[in-house]
């Protein structure tokens, strides 16, 4: 029996100092570790691409131009058929092509108030560029009727359009007749007056009037 209190008197004693020695426990200090990130590569940035402003247009200018002023006036078609022009010594016309964007075109009563027709073209003069209604000058440019003699003998290729042959007006070529003149491009036909400047440009999309 005195063994055993010996022990129980030996682990009592161990067992107080274990509780001591939690008490007395202090943590040690923190480590904190600095984590360097990697630089970071700038990737390649794309630019924006730039915006090109189409060019306004303007009346061409006479060189290279045919000149058909023998003829009381030209009639003609675009290569495609679509804009049918004519061109005299005081004025120039294009008809709408029929697929144009008209959003933009001027109501009748603002353009032949009272006339009860429709606007169908634009046109321009010796005074000025303005839209017209139907029911006066037009453009025939069929290769059968007599306002395509000036075309005739120009080797100048035919189109059919809508069931019809037509004189056409490359595209790059000019005609002239006096002041007034017209250019044929893929962009449109730009018909103006070389002395004042005025003209306007006609395409699918819509007319251009440059002042």
């Amino acid at each position: 029996m005195r063994g055993a209190g010996v022990i129980g008197v030996v682990l009592l004693s161990l067992l107080t100092g274990c509780v001591g020695a939690a008490q007395a426990w202090t943590p040690g200090p923190i480590i904190t570790e600095s984590v360097t990130p990697p630089p970071v590569t700038p990737g390649t940035v794309t630019p924006s691409p730039t915006v090109t402003t189409p060019a306004k247009p303007t009346v061409p200018d006479s060189a290279g131009a045919l000149d058909v002023s023998s003829f009381e006036s030209a009639h003609f078609a675009s290569p495609t058929g679509r804009i049918w022009c004519a061109l005299a010594g005081d004025w120039a016309l294009c008809h709408f092509p029929r697929d144009m964007n008209t959003s933009k075109v001027p109501k009748p009563s603002k353009v032949c108030p009272g006339a009860g027709i429709d606007v169908t073209g634009v046109s321009v003069t010796t005074k000025g560029a303005d839209y017209f209604c139907s029911g006066g000058a037009e453009s025939l440019p069929q290769t059968t009727g007599i306002y395509t003699g000036w075309w005739k003998p120009t080797g100048y290729p035919a189109v059919t359009y809508d069931g019809q042959k037509m004189a056409t007006l490359p595209y790059g070529r000019k005609l002239v007749h006096g002041k007034l003149i017209c250019l044929s491009e893929q962009s449109g036909i730009t018909c103006g007056n070389t002395s004042t400047g005025v003209g306007f440009k006609i395409s699918r999309a819509g007319v251009t009037f440059i002042k």
